[in-house]
């Protein structure tokens, strides 16, 4: 799904490079999007300890990872600023819906981990290549909105937790000037590293999640 995605940028950003130049404006801008975002978890559980990654003492630790795709939509509202002909700054507010799920099996114990949602704010710093394109790179400060349901192999969901972790999120990308006050875009964005504590099972083991974000994100932004 994330190649289709990817191609689908790529087309429109190639098909469209025959239009007649012309450039967005500076100002306030509303953006849409599509989301294609993969969730990696890494689940550590130490099945002879209460203690997360407890390590020899503690006994063997099992460690599994599982790595899904969804898509998802996004809205957003920013500012753009040019401070030379060449180069410009934005900062964007924005909300996705996700849909990404990753189900690990850790010995008896089922976790399933649903990404629901993502917002945050974006910080991106671009150059002007032509009249047309502009390579930027990007700096976010994301919320990840997810839930964590825990049962056994034999049994019904036993935990269930709701969780929100931040993470500081980078990446980059392209965008096309199509017209006065309208571009289409396609970039890349990586968070690393977000961790949570399972509630302790039956058997007061509790398990370590570490989760990884990739994201592609397609779209239009429409300045006024």
């Amino acid at each position: 799904m994330r190649t289709k995605l990817a191609l689908i940028s790529a087309g429109i950003i190639i098909g469209i490079g025959a239009a007649q130049p012309s450039s967005a404006n500076d100002g306030f801008y509303v953006s849409g999007s599509i989301n294609s975002t993969t969730q990696e978890n890494n689940q550590t559980r130490n099945t002879e300890s209460n203690q997360p990654l407890a390590g020899a003492s503690g006994g063997p630790s099992g460690s599994v990872v599982d790595k899904e795709t969804g898509i998802g939509f996004v809205g957003g509202i920013g500012y753009k600023y040019s401070f030379t002909n060449d180069f410009f700054v934005s900062t964007e507010a924005f909300y996705s819906t996700e849909n990404a799920a990753t189900t690990i099996i850790n010995s008896v114990l089922v976790n399933n981990v649903e990404l629901n949602s993502t917002y945050g704010i974006d910080l991106r710093l671009g150059h002007n290549v032509t009249d047309k394109v502009a390579l930027y790179g990007l700096i976010s400060a994301t919320a990840y909105d997810f839930d964590s349901r825990l049962n056994y192999t034999f049994a019904p969901p036993v935990n269930a937790i709701s969780a929100t972790e931040w993470a500081l999120t980078y990446g980059g990308g392209i965008e096309l000037k199509l017209y006065d006050g309208l571009s289409t875009f396609g970039e890349f964005r990586i968070a690393n590293d977000l961790s949570f504590d399972t509630p302790a099972d039956v058997g007061g083991v509790i398990s370590r999640n570490e989760l990884n974000y990739t994201t592609l994100r397609t779209g239009f932004r429409f300045s006024f």
